[in-house]
């Protein structure tokens, strides 16, 4: 039902379908970002609730700390789970049964799936124990890996058919013979280029064309933010491996800090999210002019001050739902995510879900948790393991057109297309102070028409989603406005298409 005011103007702003801004003033922020954006995933036509996540494992008996794909030539790959020390098969929902391997010394591995003659392996390494090999049926510690001190070998790599692996606290990298997961592995030293010393943290691979090939490089990171890249197939043959460059970063994040994201290689760091095509043209002073972070680098920088000695800073791609998702441990037990859409680039942020390190099998999103359970995400949940998913925006302060002009607004109308009714809780306000919403809440009322009660060629007709509006009495005087909203829910699935205000306009100030 719709109201009309005497003397007033009615204007709409669409969702804040550019997502969170922590970069911009408040003053000069575009209509379409927001200045909170919390569990609200920013689509190209609306905004939407995030997905919520189910338990999938249960009993691993320790925090979750590394999950692991295993792809094989042919049927269908598993899930592994490394918690307590022990290596879990967690493919199936339900409670785990007895551990593949126990005794580890610590829970937190680095992985490759490598094919050679011999079919489809998983190599994992963790700086503690002897590498771990399976092959689709046992986990092994041979064939060894000879020329490291193999227990000391904490990253891996798989690079033109090569496997590329480095001790902790070393500046030089071994690699193995073509197609071989283990044997005699020859060193290639940093020693001499690496000139703010250091260590290698990680190893990455760019392929420049999108695809496998001749013209991809090799990119190691120190922990000093030293970025080493080399081109070729065979360090030991001349002509046939040239160093492209060594160029400086932040530091980065943690041994899980590179992730291949299509053509492009992106690295965490101190300073924000770096893809390395734009790092070879590029000094450090612009690195946040480049950084795919930078409408969010503030927030961004402040989790790394406060957070970023934690473990469980990971990187994770979901393609079903285009979003690129970076892990941000808040404690032992919780974290929060900065999340991007892969194709607007539009990033938010994701709170409640208490990850420790992801994984993809197939085409589903998992995630490890401290409290000993593998919980699957989104797979049409709509809420956290039974708990409500709590959302929060702020969308971007509007003068709608007319800054030197006082307004006196009445009325705001969210608009949603969603499966059910929504219930929100709004706060109008004004003029650039930030002020949290009530916990009062309002359902709103469907647009879609009724059986046997709505009238042909004048009710709008409901599918699987409806569109649901309804008018809410708001106050505030300003020149700027903006609407606060709440939503808590068990049920909904949820899109945020646009905002209608009604105000009444002052005079000249």
């Amino acid at each position: 039902m719709s109201r009309s005011i005497a003397g007033s103007v009615s204007a709409t702003l669409p969702a804040p379908v550019e997502g969170w801004d922590t970069r911009e003033a408040l003053a000069d922020m575009p209509e379409k970002r927001a200045v909170i954006l919390d569990n609200w995933f920013p689509s190209t036509d609306k905004v939407n609730i995030r997905p919520g996540y189910a338990s999938h494992a249960t009993g691993l008996g320790g925090a979750v700390e590394t999950l692991i794909e295993y792809t094989p030539n042919t049927g269908f790959s598993s899930l592994w789970a490394i918690a307590g020390g022990s290596i879990f098969n967690v493919t199936s929902a339900g409670a785990v049964g007895a551990a593949a391997v126990s005794g580890l010394t610590n829970s937190r591995w680095q992985y490759v799936n490598f094919g050679t003659a011999g079919g489809q392996f998983v190599v994992a390494v963790n700086g503690a124990d002897a590498p771990r090999i399976y092959n689709g049926t046992t986990w092994a510690t041979t064939p060894a890996i000879t020329g490291p001190t193999a227990a000391n070998l904490v990253w891996i790599n798989a690079h033109q058919r090569r496997l590329w692996v480095g001790e902790r606290d070393s500046l030089t990298a071994w690699y193995g013979p073509v197609n071989t997961l283990g044997g005699a592995f020859s060193s290639f030293s940093f020693a001499g280029l690496a000139k703010r010393g250091g260590y290698i943290m990680a190893m990455g691979t760019w392929s420049r064309d999108g695809g496998d090939g001749q013209d991809d490089v090799a990119a190691w990171i120190t922990s000093e933010g030293e970025c080493l890249v080399y081109q070729g197939t065979d360090p030991a043959t001349a002509g046939a491996w040239t160093l492209v460059g060594v160029f400086q970063l932040g530091k980065p994040i943690g041994r899980r800090c590179m992730i291949k994201a299509g053509a492009d290689l992106l690295i965490v760091t101190e300073e924000g999210v770096v893809p390395l095509s734009t790092i070879l043209s590029t000094d450090r002073s612009q690195t946040e002019r480049v950084a795919l972070t930078q409408q969010v680098n503030r927030a961004f920088n402040q989790y790394v001050r406060d957070y970023g000695s934690l473990f469980g800073w990971e990187p994770l791609i979901y393609p079903r739902r285009t979003m690129l998702l970076f892990n941000i441990p808040t404690s032992s037990t919780t974290a929060d995510q900065i999340v991007f859409n892969t194709i607007t680039r539009a990033p938010c942020r994701f709170t409640g879900i208490p990850a420790l390190t992801w994984a993809m099998r197939g085409n589903d999103a998992y995630f490890g948790a401290s409290n000993g359970i593998v919980y699957r995400f989104d797979n049409n949940a709509t809420s956290d393991a039974g708990t409500n998913i709590n959302t929060d925006a702020l969308q971007a302060f509007s003068y709608f057109r007319t800054p030197g002009v006082n307004k006196a607004f009445k009325l705001a109308r969210p608009v949603f297309e969603s499966n059910t009714a929504p219930a929100i809780a709004v706060e109008l306000n004004t003029d650039f102070e930030v002020v949290p919403t009530a916990s009062v809440t309002t359902t709103l009322a469907s647009a879609a028409g009724v059986w046997d009660a709505g009238l042909w060629d004048v009710a709008t007709w409901g599918g699987a989603a409806d569109i649901y509006n309804g008018w809410i009495g708001v106050r505030g005087i300003g020149r700027a406005a903006a609407l606060r909203m709440r939503t808590a829910s068990t049920v909904l699935v949820s899109g945020w298409i646009s905002t209608d205000f009604t105000y009444v306009p002052g005079g000249q100030l």
